[in-house]
Order: C-alpha cells, then structure tokens, then sequence
C-alpha cells in the first residue's frame, strides 16, 4: 500500500520509527486505517508496544490525539496531535472534537487536490511536446506569442498552435491555467 506523510516530528524519533520494526506494529496507524473514531493515546494503547510508547515519550511525543478521513476512492489521511504534558481530558476531546475532525477533513482535501495536480501534470508532462513544453516555458516568463515565434523561429501561428495543444492536453481553461499547472507540477 503506497503512504506518505506529513510531519513535523522529531526527526530523530522518524529515523527510528521507520528504521524499526515500530512502522509495522503501529496502533495509532492500526486504528486509524480501520475506523473513524477519534483516538485518545494513553500507555494502554501501546501495551502491545512499549518500544513504541518509550521511544514517543524519549522524544517528547507524551499525550496526543489522532482523527482520520476515509475518502470514497479507499484514501486514509491521519491527523495526528501530541504535547509533552497534561494529558487530553475527556471534556477537552468533547470541545475541541468537532473542530479537529474539521481540520483533518480540510487537510485531507487540500493534500488530495495538491496530489491530483501533481498526477495529472505528471501524466501530461510525458504528452507535451518539446514545443508545446517549449511555449509554456515562454508564456510563463510573460513573452507573447509573436516574441515566442521569434525566439523559437516559429511563426506566431505555429505558437499559438502548441500553446492551445498544451491547454487542451493539461485540461486547462486558458494559457494562463496551462502556465500555472505546469509552474506547480515542476515543469517552470
């Protein structure tokens, strides 16, 4: 299954959880993957874990809460919050619940809509042409098409061709839209 994340952990405590058989036996991931209810971390839910549970407390990862979003295409996000003390009371979840289940969702939206741009560039940027690629680089750097045809040894018709080839292939609205699809897939 292909995973990704986001974190601003320790990257001490990353190196050691990835380098560890912890990645595996993970009941934060565990739960996450399997329901929807937000989770509450105390020492009980990582008895199956203690390594676990030690080396989170080493790096400060003490109390902390999770919430996941499962999406229709079988998409998991997991928001994951920690602090060093106190733990998270019962009155704390119940006021702040609804909330965090909101800011997960919104993360999970705007990480998906960020993937999607990213696939479908990648997926387009093997269908441009070299002068499709070419003339976006161009219009980017705000050059006009009959500046494009010059520079390129085009006339401004054969631009204005390439360009609209690219709109069409990246599923872009207008040239503008095409230049800021391919700015944000890397290909600027």
């Amino acid at each position: 299954m292909d995973s990704s994340f986001l974190t601003n952990y320790p990257r001490e405590f990353i190196n050691t959880f990835e380098s560890s058989s912890l990645a595996h036996e993970n009941p934060i991931e565990n739960h996450c993957r399997t329901s929807i209810n937000p989770l509450i971390w105390d020492q009980t839910l990582f008895s199956e874990t203690p390594s676990l549970w030690e080396s989170s407390q080493l790096h400060g990862l003490n109390y902390g809460w999770s919430f996941s979003i499962h999406d229709c295409k079988g998409v998991v996000s997991i928001l994951s919050m920690t602090r060093r003390s106190s733990p998270i009371t019962p009155q704390e979840s119940n006021d702040n619940v609804a909330h965090l289940l909101w800011l997960c969702h919104e993360l999970h939206s705007a990480l998906h809509d960020t993937a999607q741009v990213y696939v479908k560039a990648s997926e387009t940027i093997g269908r441009l042409s070299l002068r499709e690629s070419e003339a976006l680089k161009w219009t980017a750097k705000g050059k006009t098409a009959s500046d494009i045809a010059m520079i390129l040894s085009l006339t401004t018709r054969t631009v204005n061709f390439h360009i609209s080839s690219a709109i069409r292939k990246m599923g872009a609205s207008n040239k503008t839209s095409a230049v800021v699809i391919a700015a944000k897939s890397g290909l600027l």
